[in-house]
């Protein structure tokens, strides 16, 4: 938990609103640059595409100017080795000899010697000499933990990797599912569009003005989507927790005649998919159809809207709805609100 209040240093309302200029830039280079928005047609691999863009703007965002310019399309491949490391046999058997283990090691040393080598020439500055930003880098060098103990380098090192890897992971598949929904449903895109058009208008050049942090939240529909695809898509599907104090739960479904009473000792871990409640015909009319108008006349489904502060800034604090993406509790997801301005602008910007 003290390394989760060391990373809210990238989480305040302060610095998401100062991410949205530095989202839009990297956007625009993005499309500018990469080979596969050359021309006026054409096709993408959407998972390749979004992986790439997603993980420039975590790198620029979360992780300061310095470290984004040590990332390009070679790093945005052994990020994809490193995440090739995360299937179900290897938080059993991670030593297994398989080529996919191979590459994620390779990569994780790649990344870790690009950071160690960033810190090691900061802290060999000389005393006077002009620091760079202010970054994450600068603020886990300066913490220390409870006891005094400042965070050695191969802490930093992991931190911030495991920082990177949070504000892509997610944000990379989510902004796939949204593209590919709205591929399959050019209405929406297009209201997507004209919502755009309304709120934000157009330049006497008859371009899109620029999005800032207060019109996110007046771009309705855009955040429906958002919500919908995570309802369908959440990239959180399995959730572990030790049971730490004997339980106690007893069911109470309509449907069963007779509650039941589960007795949970301390030696059992429990695992929870939000995504079975999420598409559940119990809570959501037709569940499995992509529609992110539901949202307009589906109130009864709370997604907890009260906020609570477990130390490393504000997430929502329900818990009983059956729509949390983010899971849920003290050890939910702490990038729940990055993820919001995060896709805002790609989504915006692409429609």
């Amino acid at each position: 938990m003290e390394q989760k209040k060391f990373l809210k240093f990238c989480l305040t309302t302060e610095a998401l609103q100062s991410y949205l200029p530095l989202f839009e830039g990297n956007l625009y280079d993005f499309l500018s640059h990469s080979p596969a928005f050359q021309g006026f047609e054409g096709s993408i691999c959407v998972t390749k595409v979004m992986a790439e863009l997603t993980i420039f703007m975590a790198s620029r965002t979360l992780q300061g100017k310095e470290v984004r310019q040590k990332f390009d399309s070679t790093f945005a491949e052994l990020y994809h080795d490193l995440d090739m490391g995360f299937t179900p046999v290897n938080f059993m058997m991670p030593w297994l000899p398989l080529l996919e283990n191979r590459r994620r090691d390779h990569a994780q040393r790649m990344l870790a010697n690009t950071y160690i080598e960033i810190i090691k020439a900061r802290r060999n500055l000389k005393k006077g000499q002009p620091l760079t930003e202010n970054d994450m880098i600068w603020h886990l060098m300066s913490c220390r933990y409870k006891n005094g103990n400042p965070i050695p380098d191969q802490q930093i090192v992991h931190m911030m990797i495991a920082l990177l890897m949070a504000g892509q992971h997610s944000s990379s598949s989510v902004a796939s599912w949204i593209m590919l929904r709205l591929a399959s449903r050019p209405d929406i895109a297009e209201e997507l569009y004209q919502e755009q058009v309304r709120v934000l208008g157009l330049s006497d050049k008859r371009q899109m003005k620029r999005l800032t942090y207060e019109e996110i939240g007046l771009l309705n529909l855009n955040s429906l989507v958002v919500k919908e695809t995570l309802r369908l898509h959440a990239p959180i599907h399995s959730i572990v927790r030790a049971v730490k104090s004997p339980l106690t739960i007893q069911t109470n479904k309509p449907s069963e005649l007779e509650s039941r009473v589960y007795n949970i000792p301390t030696s059992h871990v429990l695992l929870s998919a939000p995504g079975v409640t999420a598409q559940s015909s119990e809570h959501f009319a037709n569940p499995s159809s992509w529609d992110p108008h539901r949202w307009e006349a589906q109130p009864a489904v709370k997604d907890g809207n009260e906020k609570v502060d477990y130390v490393y800034g504000l997430v929502t604090k329900g818990v009983s709805s059956p729509y949390l993406p983010f899971g849920a509790g003290r050890h939910r997801c702490i990038g729940e609100q990055y993820h919001s301005p995060d896709g805002a602008p790609v989504q915006a910007e692409t429609d």
